[in-house]
């Protein structure tokens, strides 16, 4: 039993003293934020509407400041119903230039936890889905970006639903989002950056006025293979308005992000306890203890 005690104590300190070791890391944010092993981190292309000095806004409420700088810049009236329209159009010009194409992924010096975890999961499990963790980056996906953008608009009152396409585009799915202003849904693709003037000069259709007019579709795409977008296109599905994308995936970013700070407290906790009863199973029997009581049982006279 002894020996067993040590050895646990022993695991448990090297598990305690390892995670302390990747906790410091997260805290202090040391060294660069390695991703996962053979993934290359995406590399500007040159094409996409990508402002660098965006970079600064390093959060949602950053964000959401900027935007309503830029509103409040160019606008004058205060209807609601024009509000809606020009501040989601000044959100997705935004969000484009935040961002040029590319998973962001936590690394070791963020969220360790959840990307050790993922050969466990067989999940892309530190593709990042915390919209204010996204926003730490300067590179997002057709994904992540509509979860930075539908989180805006909630913010600002602004209803709006996911948009998933099921097919095409090499790797069998693409995300955007519409906005509801005007009585209607209007189609945002920050990611794919679609013609802005093609798609206001028909009032930003929705995705199934698109769907049903080729023409435009191609001329708002006119960038892309006609008929690599056309297959796209052709299976869509949306989503409830205002509905988080991944709501699990959430919920277990927000937990191993926490236990990357925090679970070394977990294995102090347990090496303190095993180390007690080892110490205990150490120590010597004396006469107060054990053999004085045999001694006195065996005085104890038996009962007739």
């Amino acid at each position: 039993m002894k020996r067993l005690l040590f050895k646990v104590q022993v695991l448990l300190f090297i598990f305690f003293t390892f995670f302390l070791l990747l906790s410091l890391v997260c805290l202090f944010n040391i060294g660069t934020v390695f991703n996962r092993f053979n993934y290359e981190t995406p590399v500007y292309n040159g094409k996409e509407e990508f402002d660098p000095s965006l970079k600064r806004l390093a959060s949602i409420s950053k964000l959401e400041l900027y935007c309503d700088s830029l509103y409040d810049a160019s606008q004058v009236n205060n209807n609601r119903g024009f509000f809606e329209k020009n501040y989601s159009a000044i959100a997705a010009s935004a969000v484009k230039k935040k961002f040029f194409h590319g998973y962001s992924h936590y690394g070791y010096s963020d969220n360790y936890l959840a990307l050790m975890l993922e050969p466990v999961t067989g999940t892309t499990a530190s593709a990042i889905v915390v919209p204010d963790d996204i926003m730490k980056y300067s590179y997002a996906a057709c994904s992540q970006q509509a979860l930075v953008m539908m989180e805006l608009l909630k913010r600002k009152g602004i209803m709006s639903r996911k948009v998933k396409f099921n097919g095409g585009n090499n790797n069998g799915s693409h995300f955007c989002f519409e906005a509801y202003y005007d009585n209607n849904w209007h189609f945002f693709d920050t990611n794919l950056e679609p013609d802005k003037k093609v798609l206001e000069a028909y009032n930003r259709p929705d995705v199934n006025f698109l769907v049903n007019n080729d023409k435009i579709l191609r001329s708002a795409y006119n960038q892309w293979d006609s008929a690599e977008i056309r297959s796209v296109f052709l299976n869509y599905s949306y989503g409830q308005p205002n509905e988080f994308e991944a709501p699990k995936g959430l919920v277990y970013q927000w937990i191993t992000k926490f236990l990357s700070h925090t679970i070394w407290i977990f294995f102090l906790v347990a090496f303190l306890i095993v180390r007690k009863r080892y110490l205990k199973s150490d120590m010597p029997l004396t006469k107060a203890t054990l053999p004085e009581r045999v001694e006195k049982i065996l005085k104890t006279p038996a009962l007739d």
